[in-house]
């Protein structure tokens, strides 16, 4: 079923759908950004969200991410954290030259999202709408129809109706993808590496492609700082999307040539799995994945025998963990199947540098001395991401995804350059905002309502002021002012 501007088609063909979606094109594209609009349909849409019988698809996990990503603070600091202070203006950079400077939309974006993140799809096109993107989204062919759903739901609070016209939804299939891809300007797609390449080659000429890959995610444990409640919270972080996630530790490095350093840690980590893993919801592996894990512990088991290795492996229900005493990275078979390894310090940078571009998160319990050290031998071996071990798979507002910003690449950096004795008076090309709307019965406040006033609940600094000949003043200011 197509979703076109805000309404369903179950018998249109893609020539039909293409013909719709590129009918107002061109309108959308010339109306100023509709960021407002954007801002107050969020605030309706988490609002609605606190009632559990809004959208009962969705579990307490998603509906928790979705809240989070689309309260209107957070999409506020995201697009000033990540593109700036009024990242829209036509500005000049520097009030001394004739050069404005502003970013605006790329255009038309399609994404191309996967199925093992149930919100991503919703959340994507989302973020892309806050720079003033069109958006078509081409979803997984096993989504089950809750990104439509919450697109709906999400419209439903717009009450400007403008914002239907930004977004579409289009399960095509695969061969028909160059059909949309001929009328975009941007192509964001996520996948591993060969789905990935399948889609860039049918990218036309100048159409900007923005890959999102498969990565790689770890756990790097020092000896002396690894407590049980620790590798609790290690265990939680496994258990929780079932290694599904690409925040998901595959590999448990430990800080140590040691082998009997390396099993004690092995011990105690299956302890922790057995005492948290019936906490969370396990899913069966395909078959494929079956065979991988089954191989994977066979050809352990192999290299104990004829290589005089000290593997070892600990098991529990629906998970296992693999000492193999090699130095090296390498994927796990997933669905709570840990490589454990050692990993000393000094061998690190040649240890990751092969994966150098598929290196997300690693997950660091170090003392506090060795922290910052550590910290900054991760990062210049090319981790993007550096956690605690229960914060693998939490996010903060704004934090870079796989080592970029991503709306700086859903928006575009355009330029106006005049003569130099043109318009110099004017700090911005800006068009003539509307007026504000003021309140006509508020009345003009005097000096004591505005001292009552004056500290808002952001405030976070305080100056107090006075005193010697009258009585003292309170200011209030939020770390911004």
């Amino acid at each position: 079923m197509y979703f076109i501007y805000g309404k369903c088609y179950s018998s249109s063909t893609t020539e039909q759908a293409l013909s719709m979606l590129t009918e107002t094109l061109h309108d959308t594209l010339s109306q100023p950004l509709p960021t407002d609009a954007l801002f107050a349909c969020a605030r309706r849409f988490v609002k609605r969200l606190e009632d559990s019988a809004f959208l009962p698809r969705l579990d307490a996990v998603v509906r928790e991410d979705v809240s989070q990503f689309c309260q209107p603070d957070a999409l506020r600091f995201k697009l000033e954290h990540e593109l700036g202070d009024a990242p829209f203006s036509l500005r000049r950079f520097n009030l001394s030259q004739s050069h404005f400077e502003s970013w605006r939309p790329l255009g038309v974006v399609l994404h191309v999202t996967p199925a093992n993140a149930e919100s991503l799809p919703f959340l994507a096109i989302v973020e892309s709408i806050l720079v003033g993107n069109i958006n078509w989204l081409r979803p997984s062919t096993s989504e089950q129809g809750l990104t439509l759903e919450l697109l709906q739901a999400f419209l439903d609070c717009d009450a400007t109706n403008t914002l239907a016209n930004y977004f579409a939804i289009l399960p095509v299939e695969a061969d028909q993808l160059a059909l949309l891809m001929a009328h975009v300007d941007g192509v964001s797609a996520w996948g591993g590496d060969a789905a990935l390449n399948a889609i860039r080659h049918q990218l036309p000429g100048g159409c900007r492609w923005i890959p999102w890959g498969h990565k790689i995610s770890f756990s790097w444990l020092i000896p002396n700082a690894v407590e049980d409640r620790q590798l609790d919270a290690l265990a939680d972080e496994i258990c929780r999307f079932n290694q599904l996630a690409c925040s998901s530790s595959q590999v448990i490095f430990v800080d140590t040539e040691s082998q009997s350093t390396l099993t004690e840690i092995g011990e105690n980590l299956a302890q922790a799995m057995h005492r948290r893993c019936a906490r969370w919801s396990f899913n069966q592996p395909d078959e494929k994945s079956a065979a991988d894990i089954t191989s994977a512990q066979a050809f352990s088991e192999l290299d104990k025998i004829f290589n005089n290795g000290h593997n070892h492996c600990w098991s529990g229900e629906n998970w296992r963990i693999l000492l193999q005493d090699t130095v090296g990275l390498e994927p796990s078979p997933l669905y709570r199947t840990l490589l454990l390894r050692p990993m000393p310090r000094h061998k690190l940078i040649q240890t990751l540098r092969p994966w150098r571009t598929y290196l997300q998160t690693c997950s660091l319990a170090a003392t506090a001395n060795d922290t910052v050290f550590l910290s900054q031998l991760l990062l210049a071996a090319g981790v993007n991401r550096i956690t605690t071990l229960a914060g693998m798979h939490s996010s903060y507002s704004g934090e870079p995804h796989d080592g970029m910003f991503a709306l700086n690449q859903l928006v575009r950096r355009v330029t106006v350059t005049l003569d130099a004795d043109s318009l110099p008076g004017l700090a911005t090309l800006d068009l003539p905002l509307r007026a504000p709307d003021l309140p006509i019965a508020q009345p003009i406040m005097n000096k004591s309502d505005f001292i009552e006033n004056m500290i808002q609940p952001s405030a976070k600094l305080f100056f107090r002021s006075g005193g010697s000949s009258g009585v003292p003043k309170l200011a209030g200011f939020t770390y911004r002012d």
